[in-house]
């Protein structure tokens, strides 16, 4: 059984693993993924093949963890955004794992946190217009018997929104 010492030196030893070219690509795919290895390549330094080698390992590895097209929620007819605080009846884990397990099921939900500080999580719904929202706030929160307590914060403009993970010092 490994102790918190022994994780953290693992993600430690993950982090060190990746070089600056790894850091290079990741940073290349994470706002263009479809970039053809041989685009990367001569960004980057490396042969082609050396390329493919790399996102092949990072993708085997877990840092790569999906390669998706963002859509725009509006244009596909989705166009309320809403931000969901919510709160579990108790604390207690098996209240915690069912709501976790139940959240991931629900299309809607784009995002899902479990956080602390006063509420159990952070959710992100879309939906078509306020009457579809009101039946997902009521189907998914108002009669949820794990839900204790629930907020909703209609979003008003998306000022940004992205999944580009900063590198900061690492490149």
């Amino acid at each position: 059984m490994r102790n918190k010492t022994d994780k953290s030196a693992e993600k430690s030893a993950d982090i060190a693993d990746l070089d600056r070219f790894d850091l290079n690509i990741l940073d290349l795919v994470q706002t263009n993924n479809r970039l053809s290895h041989a685009a990367i390549a001569e960004q980057v330094g490396l042969s082609t093949a050396s390329v493919q080698r790399r996102i092949s390992r990072l993708e085997a590895r877990g840092v790569i963890r999906d390669n998706v097209a963002v859509l725009n929620p509006a244009m596909i007819g989705n166009p309320v955004t809403a931000v969901i605080e919510s709160r579990l009846v108790e604390d207690r884990s098996v209240v915690m794992d069912r709501a976790k397990r139940y959240f991931r099921g629900v299309d809607e939900i784009q995002q899902c946190y479990f956080v602390n500080g006063g509420v159990s999580f952070i959710i992100i719904m879309i939906s078509r217009d306020i009457p579809h929202f009101e039946q997902l706030v009521r189907q998914h929160f108002a009669d949820n018997p794990d839900i204790l307590t629930y907020r909703t914060l209609i979003v008003l403009d998306q000022v940004k929104t992205g999944l580009k993970l900063p590198l900061f010092d690492l490149i």
